[in-house]
């Protein structure tokens, strides 16, 4: 993933959870804002309940490479920030892709029948 496309700021991440809608499932929340660029932007947060520094970045590292093959799918013109929860340390790389696709594939579906 570039850095062109991710959020860092903490007054974006505010903004975004505070005024912006959401989906979510057991392992996920997703907040989705209608972007200003032709690329979509991402925001990984991980508490520090879910461990140490080690932890948490390795669960950003997953989350990316996830975002990375799957982007393509997302809109393009949308800002999302990905929340982790803590159900997401206990699961492996492909149980934690299969959540987060579920998810995803649940927003476009309702998004179809809109």
């Amino acid at each position: 993933m570039k850095k062109i496309e991710m959020i860092k700021s903490h007054r974006e991440f505010t903004e975004i959870i505070q005024k912006e809608k959401y989906i979510k499932n057991h392992d996920f929340s997703i907040y989705i804002r209608k972007g200003k660029y032709s690329y979509p932007h991402f925001g990984i947060a991980v508490s520090k309940k879910l461990g140490n520094a080690v932890t948490r970045n390795k669960l950003k590292r997953r989350m990316r490479m996830i975002l990375d093959e799957w982007k393509k799918d997302l809109k393009y013109n949308e800002d999302y920030i990905i929340i982790m929860k803590e159900s997401t340390k206990n699961l492996s790389f492909e149980e934690m892709r299969n959540s987060f696709l579920k998810l995803t594939s649940k927003r476009r579906e309702n998004e179809k029948t809109k």
